[in-house]
C-alpha cells in the first residue's frame, strides 16, 4: 500500500498501520541465507525428488524406444520385451555402480565413448530429424 492509499482510508476512518517496506535483490537474499553446505542439501532433496519423478518419465520414454525399434528396425512383441528388461537391468545396475544422483549415467558413459547425445539432440531440435526409413 502507497502513501495516498494510506491517508485516503485514514480519512475515512480506517487505523492503518504503517509497515516499513524493504527492498532486497533477490541475489543478496540467496547469499544472506543459504550457505554451500544448505544448497549442496537442497540440491540433493531436488535430485532425489527427481528420481522418485524418474519412474513416471520413464515409462513414456520407454515406450518411444520401443515404439521406434518396432517401427524402424522391426523389433517384434518378443524382441522388444527382451530388449526392455536388459535395458532396464544395464539402467539399474549403472546408477548403483556408480552411485551417482545424477538420473542417466548412461549420458556420461556415452560421451566417453565418443557419442555425443547432448550435441545430437541440439541438432534434432534444430533441424528434422533424419530417419533410417519411412514405414
Amino acid at each position: 500500500m502507497n502513501r495516498k492509499e494510506r491517508r485516503n482510508l485514514q480519512r475515512q476512518g480506517v487505523q492503518v498501520s504503517k509497515d516499513p517496506t524493504l527492498n532486497i535483490k533477490l541475489s543478496a537474499l540467496g547469499k544472506s541465507i543459504m550457505t554451500p553446505e544448505m544448497q549442496m542439501a537442497m540440491m540433493h532433496e531436488i535430485n532425489q525428488q527427481c528420481l522418485e519423478k524418474d519412474d513416471l518419465l520413464a515409462l513414456d520414454v520407454d515406450c518411444m524406444v520401443l515404439w521406434t525399434l518396432h517401427r524402424h528396425l522391426g523389433f517384434g512383441v518378443k524382441r522388444l520385451h527382451d530388449f526392455y528388461l536388459a535395458m532396464a537391468a544395464e539402467h539399474r545396475r549403472m546408477r548403483e555402480f556408480y552411485e551417482m544422483d545424477d538420473l542417466y549415467p548412461e549420458r556420461l558413459k556415452l560421451k566417453e565413448l565418443g557419442a555425443d547425445v547432448e550435441q545430437w539432440q541440439k541438432e534434432v531440435l534444430a533441424n528434422e530429424p533424419k530417419t533410417l526409413g519411412k514405414r
